[in-house]
């Protein structure tokens, strides 16, 4: 409905809810009065009931003064003669007695101090500091047993001490008794004449909640009393309430009663004005509907057009927009103006006018669009993908067309193959690890997914040589040609190669136009405009580099990030094929150690002993034959023939003593080290802590000494050793070190060949030789359990 046609039903409305509420005002309000006037009576006849109490526990103060000696039985018979007129039901007479005079008070009354247990049976009360004991009692609940503690009663202690210092009536509050009684005490203080002298004490009469209640006769059961609590607030619950408060004995009483509902005349009244107010709008509102339907259709139309995020146009056939709605210039950043002013192809992109085209003449025809994309240039040069649904007027010439904004989808689509592309890719590439191929094909094949995946225009996988230079080991597109496979680079200041060296990091170069020397002629010949280097690391070293490059602007901001996955991989590889590799030459030399071992064991025993056992042989059938009577004597044949025997048993022992000596298989490490070190020509000290051990690693160990004090009598100039050896976490540690010269190199055959031996028990070998500051040789051998 238009405005001037909801004025006038608004009015009514207006005038019927002013009258509703008014005439609600005014009924609530005397029915509030009316409450407020109930809870003054109710206040009032409570304040005299508490008198009422307070001037009986005034009597009872003089009774227990003007007495002597006051018995229960005349204070239960003179305390039940009062009170009942008045409607109390029970009093007493209460002492206050420390925790430390409770057995003598319990003696003088003849039974114990007593309370009620939470199931309301009488029992000894517990100890504590001090006890509020009834002596004397009407014998009515809640006071009808002699030597029942009060102490327990919310605030009773508070109300006694008061009333001891201030000679007036004290309340305590409100509170429900361990019976079930619920109620207050008023206490006065009120010392006992004895023979003794004066006894100090307190009445007590207990004013029981629903007797105070019952004052209020003529008002609603639904009053509420609260006596030394939190006084409540206006209202309760969802119902409004009236409160009325007094102070009387020290404690604060407040009333409250429900406010009065409106009835009768008054609550029917407002109703019948709303009703008829109602009745009258809506005649009014009926005389505007038809109106408003008919501007309503138009109204949503615009709505819809201008509200809409989607891109609403109307085009006629000559190919122009004629109307666009404000989610165009949104989209396409143009103004309205600048949409209409020019052919609509004139901002699709190059590449989408032929399709755009050929489908702008089918809707001509008649044809509805239900699903066409082409992208559509914006004002700041990007590009946003539209999907268009379109209808056409054929005899109006026009075509009417949506167009959604799908360009984020498109890109989240092609984000998701991207992610797709590349983790198959590096599938690819790493079941070539796996599978053991050769590094040159493992590096190829990276190149090339590297030049896929980027949509690239050279890549190329470089190996950092110890001269600093670096060498193609994998190229692909334009840097096959520029940087062949085993080419050599030097690196230059402005190659991207070069920062990754210099940096160990990623490196991005953006700009190849000053570029001179050989990166200025590469760049020019391939056209490289932007490249990108990945740093490929191989067990925390820096091993190489791969990079790539593009004619266009620039790389994505993510491709550095992207290719590092890539180097994950080759470094996997490059790891892999060098520990095969070294697998394999460690194999290779303990296996040509062995056949070399063999061959000298051969060599020696046919050149040396053998020979001097035929010797022997030949000399001894000499002299076999010297024995028979026609030949010399053979004395001197004897002789030879038994000093060839020694020399072949002493070289036979020399052979036996170089494969593994006999003093190690019978003494062990520490014997044997300790032979080596007598036939050194330098003092060596020995310190070797440790027994037998198993004879691969005692063999093993000995080798490693022999080695050792072999390097340092032939090369070390040295002139002091030391031999030290322990075992310790089930490892056996051995250490060899002289004062020498130092320089020694690892790489040395002898050291090689025992690293080597090391390896086959998954041992270790270090040498730190520096020049100038002598030699040690470290190995670490596992021992086996």
């Amino acid at each position: 409905m238009r405005p001037r046609q909801i004025a006038p039903v608004a009015l009514i409305i207006g005038l019927t809810v002013a009258g509703f509420l008014g005439s609600r005002f005014l009924g609530e309000r005397d029915a509030r009065r009316e409450s407020e006037h109930r809870a003054e009576v109710a206040a009032a006849q409570i304040h005299g009931r508490v008198d009422e109490g307070a001037s009986l526990a005034e009597s009872l103060r003089r009774f227990m003064v003007a007495g002597s000696g006051v018995t229960s039985e005349a204070f239960a018979s003179n305390a039940s003669r009062w009170l009942s007129p008045a409607g109390f039901p029970a009093a007493a007479w209460v002492e206050v007695v420390p925790g430390s005079r409770r057995a003598a008070y319990e003696r003088r009354m003849g039974q114990p101090i007593v309370t009620r247990d939470p199931g309301g049976r009488i029992a000894p009360v517990g100890a504590r500091r001090s006890y509020l004991p009834a002596t004397l009692v009407s014998g009515v609940a809640p006071l009808a047993t002699p030597g029942i503690d009060l102490g327990g009663v919310s605030g009773m202690a508070t109300a006694l001490r008061r009333a001891s210092t201030l000679y007036d009536a004290r309340a305590t509050p409100l509170a429900t008794l361990r019976d079930g009684t619920k109620g207050l005490f008023l206490t006065r203080f009120a010392p006992r004449l004895t023979g003794r002298g004066v006894e100090p004490g307190f009445a007590a009469v207990f004013v029981s909640d629903l007797w105070l209640r019952a004052a209020a006769a003529d008002t609603t059961a639904a009053l509420q009393l609260v006596v030394g609590g939190s006084a409540p607030g206006d209202h309760v619950g969802a119902a409004a309430t009236v409160r009325r408060s007094f102070t009387a004995a020290g404690q604060r009483f407040d009333i409250v009663v429900p406010q009065e509902s409106i009835h009768g005349a008054a609550a029917v009244m407002p109703w019948i004005l709303l009703a008829g107010g109602l009745v009258l709008a809506a005649l009014a509102a009926a005389l505007g509907v038809n109106a408003a339907r008919r501007a309503s259709a138009q109204d949503e139309v615009d709505r819809i057009f201008t509200l809409s995020s989607d891109m609403i146009t109307v085009a006629d056939f000559d190919g122009h927009f004629t109307r666009v709605n404000p989610a165009a210039e949104q989209i396409l950043g143009y103004t309205e103006k600048e949409l209409l002013a020019r052919p609509y192809l004139d901002l699709v992109h190059p590449d989408d006018r032929e399709r755009t085209a050929a489908e702008a003449i089918s809707i001509e025809h008649g044809k509805s669009t239900m699903s066409f994309e082409n992208r559509f240039v914006r004002k700041d040069g990007s590009y946003k993908v539209l999907e268009w649904t379109t209808t056409p007027v054929v005899e109006d010439g026009l075509m009417y067309g949506v167009a959604r904004d799908v360009t984020e989808r498109r890109q989240a689509e092609a984000e998701l193959k991207r992610l797709a592309d590349q983790q198959a890719a590096l599938r690819r590439v790493a079941t070539l690890v796996v599978t053991g191929v050769p590094a040159a094909e493992v590096f190829s094949a990276v190149a090339e997914e590297l030049e896929r995946l980027f949509d690239a225009e050279a890549t190329l996988i470089a190996r950092l040589e110890p001269d600093g230079t670096m060498t193609i080991v994998a190229s692909s597109g334009s840097a096959s040609d520029e940087m062949p496979v085993g080419s050599g680079v030097q690196p230059e200041s402005g190659m991207v190669l070069a920062r990754v060296i210099r940096t160990g990091r990623s490196a991005r170069v953006g700009d190849y136009s000053d570029a001179s020397g050989f990166l200025g002629e590469v760049t020019e010949r391939t056209g490289i405009r932007c490249s990108v280097a990945v740093p490929i690391m191989v067990e925390g070293c820096l091993w190489g580099s791969m990079g790539a490059g593009t004619e266009r602007q620039q790389f994505p901001a993510d491709t550095e990030q992207r290719m590092a996955e890539f180097t994950e991989l080759v470094g996997t590889s490059i790891s892999n094929i060098q520990a095969r590799e070294d697998l394999a030459a460690s194999r290779a030399r303990i296996v040509a150690a062995a056949d070399q071992e063999r061959r000298r064991v051969v060599r020696d025993l046919h050149d040396g002993a053998q020979q001097r056992l035929v010797h022997t042989i030949i000399t001894l059938k000499l002299a076999n034959q010297a024995l028979q009577p026609d030949h010399e004597p053979a004395s001197e044949l004897m002789s030879e023939a038994l000093e060839h025997a020694q020399r072949a048993n002493v070289e036979l022992r020399e052979l036996a003593h170089g494969i593994l000596p006999a003093v190690l298989t019978r003494g062990g490490l520490r014997a044997a080290v300790e032979a080596m070190a007598a036939r050194m020509p330098v003092p060596v000290e020995v310190a070797v802590t440790v027994d037998r051990l198993p004879a691969p690693a005692e063999a093993t160990a000995y080798f490693v000494v022999a080695e050792a004090l072999t390097n340092v009598a032939k090369h070390a100039r040295a002139t002091t050793a030391t031999v030290r050896a322990h075992v310790e976490n089930g490892t056996l540690q051995l250490q060899v070190g002289d004062d020498g010269v130092g320089g020694a190199r690892a790489e040395g055959s002898g050291l090689v060949g025992l690293a080597d031996r090391l390896a086959v028990l998954e041992g270790r070998l270090r040498v730190e030789s520096p020049a100038d500051g002598g030699t040690l040789v470290t190995a670490d051998i596992p021992l086996p359990g």
